[in-house]
């Protein structure tokens, strides 16, 4: 029996379709065309390409007509592979099964013929049916869920395995895909979904709402920052971002054999100013005093509030009298600013200045540097405040113990 074959389907081929019948039909060749040829006992399928000509020749003054027909066997390239083949690439459990037609509602004459395009409908995902088309295109397995539709427009999930199947030359000849309907799963993650929209919104800007709240904590790590080193009424360093920079200017002043001046300002009688004026203008002239002191000191120099109305500063100048001429400009500056700033109303305000100048730099410690500024302090108060009382390079400031030599 002659079956005439493809990759879906198998059908027995009338006296008319064989070749040998077309060639004398038709008067011409015919190339390639493929047949099987079922053995009678054992019903096993031998495919062949055939190819047909007519040949023309005289016998006794006629011309009788004879054609010439050939075979190729290509059974190993059109059909070489079996279930075998299927099943360990399958992800699931098969069954052979009838339950295709019936569960999509087409019938099998329906079916025949056709591809899985038939059930995808207007939801279907276009981009997961290009992926499959890729993957068939370049000979690779994939797996894709799909939503489908039946004969009726009814949808359902199904989760589609995909791969190629080779002949024994390693070449391409078929493809096997093995379904599983995924409805029940798929319905059952959308009304988990609906139950938690805000949970779904909230994971899909969660990119957005990290950089928000990264950008929240730099800002609020930066006001911290700023907390810990800034006055929060004078916007000057405070006594901790003082003492830093004072121990890196000491270094600096010990490397380059710098002397240096470190000084502390006291508000005369800020209680007083206070008790009579309240605290909002005694905050208004620390606040006075503090600018007056960022624009008299250069941006190198070191400045800072160190107490309630002590204020300190740091700074290299090349010999003791312009350290006594500094300290005197700032105490007159300080002096004369109820005629130059409205806020203070008109309302006199002294600073007394105790100060330390020194070329002593390489074994003199902090400590010792502040202690003989504050002992100068006290001395200009005692003399009757809005004074400035200076030290030159005290034997305090050199302590017992030597510290580190500068690098």
């Amino acid at each position: 029996m002659w079956t005439l074959g493809s990759s879906q389907i198998c059908k027995i081929v009338p006296y008319s379709e064989l070749p040998i019948s077309k060639v004398l039909n038709a008067g011409s060749a015919i190339n390639e065309q493929i047949l099987g040829k079922t053995h009678h006992e054992t019903g096993q399928i031998t495919w062949l390409s055939v190819n047909a000509y007519p040949e023309k020749y005289e016998v006794n003054g006629k011309t009788p007509s004879f054609v010439v027909v050939y075979f190729v066997d290509i059974t190993k390239k059109v059909n070489n592979f079996s279930y075998k083949d299927i099943v360990p690439n399958a992800q699931d459990m098969i069954l052979v099964t009838e339950a295709l037609c019936g569960h999509t509602e087409y019938t099998l004459e329906e079916l025949i013929g056709e591809t899985p395009r038939i059930f995808q409908g207007t939801l279907t995902d276009k981009e997961a049916t290009q992926r499959i088309r890729q993957a068939l295109l370049e000979h690779r397995p994939c797996t894709e869920t799909l939503l489908n539709y039946t004969k009726t427009g009814k949808p359902f999930w199904v989760q589609m395995n995909i791969f190629p199947l080779t002949n024994d030359y390693g070449e391409v000849t078929h493809f096997a895909a093995v379904q599983r309907d995924v409805s029940e799963t798929k319905f059952q993650t959308e009304q988990l979904d609906k139950r938690n929209a805000e949970l779904k919104r909230i994971k899909d800007n969660l990119e957005q709402l990290v950089n928000n709240r990264t950008r929240e904590l730099r800002s609020a790590n930066l006001k911290l920052e700023k907390l810990a080193y800034v006055d929060a009424l004078t916007h000057i360093p405070n006594r901790r971002a003082f003492l830093d920079s004072l121990k890196k200017f000491l270094h600096l002043a010990c490397r380059n054999k710098q002397a240096i001046l470190v000084g502390i300002a006291d508000v005369d009688h800020f209680k007083s100013i206070n008790d009579q004026f309240g605290h909002a203008f005694g905050d208004d002239v620390l606040v006075t005093v503090a600018q007056t002191l960022q624009k008299l000191f250069r941006q190198e120099d070191c400045i800072g509030r160190i107490g309630g109305e002590e204020f300190a500063f740091c700074m290299s100048l090349p010999t003791p009298r312009a350290a006594n001429q500094l300290l005197e400009r700032f105490r007159e500056t300080i002096c004369h600013l109820h005629t130059t700033q409205p806020i203070l109303k008109g309302r006199n305000v002294t600073v007394s200045i105790g100060a330390v100048y020194t070329q002593k730099t390489e074994n003199t410690e902090i400590k010792a540097l502040l202690k003989a500024a504050d002992d100068a302090l006290y001395k200009a108060k005692n003399s009757g405040r809005n004074a400035v009382e200076c030290t030159l390079d005290v034997d305090v400031l050199v302590t017992p113990k030597l510290v580190k030599e500068c690098n």
